[in-house]
């Protein structure tokens, strides 16, 4: 399961920079010495977040079951002859 906790953070990494990358293009927004068209500027400002913020509860979803995996496997199988 370490695997998956591994991955988990790996893709809560990318959303987060995905966002910063978001947040980066939209304070610009206003700079005159830039190529990129508003248009395209604002389309990327919605992947990026979109795809940010996707990746982000993905992770979040993805750490939870390895989080529940690993609790599992820690406890012992119940012996269904033992005394309760």
């Amino acid at each position: 399961m370490n695997n998956k906790q591994n991955r988990s953070y790996l893709y809560g990494v990318v959303g987060g920079y995905l966002l910063y990358l978001a947040y980066e293009l939209f304070a610009d927004r206003q700079d005159p010495n830039t190529t990129m068209m508003p248009v395209v500027r604002w389309l990327f400002v919605g992947l990026f977040t979109v795809a940010g913020i996707f990746l982000l509860i993905w992770a979040t979803r993805l750490w939870l079951e390895a989080r529940k995996g690993q609790d599992e496997e820690e406890r012992p199988p119940e012996n269904p002859n033992a005394m309760k």
